[in-house]
């Protein structure tokens, strides 16, 4: 009988043990995943930030030398402008087989990483 009381109180401390360990590996898991959101945040914020204003010195720089082709500044803005228009086309057009699929896509493998 002693023997039991004795197997009994072990196995209680490694059900403990092994609790203490889940819940401690839970928390990892948690942390790890918090911070790689974090990061991954931090990151896609400052490339936003910074494809941005490399964009808007690029297409502005793209204006004005279009406009000295045609001779008319207004006319090498407007030209960038249509530019934009097909690209806000294009994506309008691609949003729902390319675009949506592809942002998904790269959230559901982040989350299961």
């Amino acid at each position: 009988m002693e023997d039991l009381k004795t197997n009994v109180s072990h196995l209680k401390d490694h059900v403990t043990d092994y609790a203490k360990t889940y819940i401690d590996l839970v928390k990892a898991k948690a942390t790890k995943g918090a911070s790689n959101a974090a990061a991954g945040a931090t990151i896609g914020i400052l490339s936003f930030v910074l494809a941005f204003f490399f964009l808007q010195f690029l297409f502005f720089g793209l204006a004005w030398w279009l406009g000295s082709l045609v001779g008319s500044m207004a006319g090498g803005f407007f030209i960038v402008a249509g530019l934009f228009l097909l690209l806000i086309v294009l994506v309008f057009a691609l949003r729902k087989k390319v675009i949506v699929p592809m942002i998904r896509n790269t959230i559901i493998s982040k989350v299961y990483e």
